[in-house]
């Protein structure tokens, strides 16, 4: 077992070392089931030649060096399904970590399975089995026993070697570029920051009118900063239940919000001021600035059967080039499509559109059709 880091001098020396590699890959561990923001616990990096885990909960570390390591653009940092990772990040930093490599991603891409997982992916390319019985460790707690320590860098030492077998495949098939799409999402700052006057749109809607979804909105509002500011999950606050309730009740004070089923007070009574000042400036709000639900589209039974035809399309795409078949399009690309859209859709754009997307709108156009074929499965007839 490697000793974890746990002082700023040891830290820099290490990134330094790093910094000369042409990648790096990169874990961490936290918790977030008691707070708003994750609270990172540990961070594993590893080289071609040394790995180490870094303890970011120690009194005598200084995390600056780690941080100008993630932000160096001239090392690739490797991930597998790096969502939480890059939001860790972005709060920590202030910016995200680039350029970045994510290895399930890349395995979507070439056609190891959806959202395939890192135990599945260390066993598909390199034929190994992952211990993972650490897996629901707390890692707040210290000390870290060796076997935790071991288990947590054994994920950055697999990952290296499963991002060479990956890129060597990426090469083979001239994927490279297809990935490069894929990673920009995910350089998005935006993607990590939740858009406090958008959230209510999670919420299970108990009405649809303009004016409850304006009261909704608010109140949704209110506790994603409240949540915020208390670093302390959303359910902390408030249920979404009871959110909805409150959109449909409207109450006016303390006593009134007291009153409503399945509230239960998390905070002192004049800490709701703020959710009744929402409240009463959303039922003042002009029409035109109430939210509204885009009209329900219904769909007519040709509209059902080019769905069904487009949907078979995207599986012989996705068989043919190997590809999982909802990362070239999904159920919303392929509705909007076949209802005439063509803005906004992601199915349309860079390799997507290649192997699927302009060959999807001949398709419906009538320019092609398809044909069952015994050796080479679906194939295109040209009817231009």
């Amino acid at each position: 077992m490697q000793p974890v880091i746990t002082d700023t001098a040891t830290l820099a020396a290490l990134c330094e070392r790093l910094a000369h590699e042409p990648y790096v890959t990169v874990d961490t561990e936290f918790l977030r089931e008691k707070t708003y923001y994750p609270q990172l616990c540990l961070v594993q990096l590893a080289g071609k030649d040394e790995s180490a885990a870094i303890d970011p909960l120690a009194a005598t570390i200084d995390l600056t060096p780690l941080y100008a390591l993630l932000a160096n653009e001239k090392v690739l940092k490797v991930f597998h399904a790096c969502r939480q990772d890059m939001e860790i990040f972005c709060n920590k930093m202030q910016k995200l970590p680039a350029p970045i490599f994510d290895t399930q991603v890349a395995a979507m891409v070439l056609g190891y399975g959806e959202s395939v997982s890192y135990e599945s992916l260390v066993n598909k390319t390199l034929g190994q089995s992952v211990d993972k019985s650490s897996r629901f460790t707390d890692w707040s707690k210290r000390p870290l026993t060796p076997k935790q320590i071991d288990y947590a860098l054994s994920d950055v030492i697999h990952l290296h070697a499963i991002y060479s077998v990956l890129v060597d495949r990426l090469n083979e098939t001239s994927r490279g570029g297809w990935i490069a799409q894929e990673m920009q999402p995910l350089l998005d700052p935006q993607t990590y920051d939740a858009n406090p006057d958008e959230v209510w749109r999670r919420i299970r809607l108990r009405n649809t009118t303009p004016r409850y979804l304006a009261t909704l909105r608010a109140a949704a509002r209110w506790r994603e900063l409240t949540a915020r500011e208390r670093n302390v999950p959303r359910t902390r606050v408030m249920k979404d239940e009871t959110l909805a309730e409150i959109a449909h009740s409207k109450p006016e004070d303390f006593t009134t919000l007291q009153a409503i089923r399945g509230f239960y007070p998390t905070m002192q009574a004049t800490q709701y001021d703020a959710l009744f000042t929402a409240l009463k400036q959303a039922q003042n709000l002009p029409s035109s600035e109430m939210p509204r639900l885009p009209a329900r589209t219904i769909l007519t039974e040709s509209d059902e059967a080019l769905i069904d035809l487009l949907r078979l399309f995207v599986k012989s795409c996705a068989a043919k080039h190997h590809v999982v078949p909802r990362l070239i399009a999904n159920k919303e690309d392929i509705e909007a499509l076949v209802l005439g859209k063509r803005n906004d859709i992601h199915a349309l754009t860079g390799w997507r559109y290649e192997i699927f997307g302009k060959d999807a709108l001949r398709l419906l156009e009538g320019k092609i059709a398809l044909k069952a074929d015994p050796k080479n499965g679906i194939v295109f007839i040209d009817n231009t």
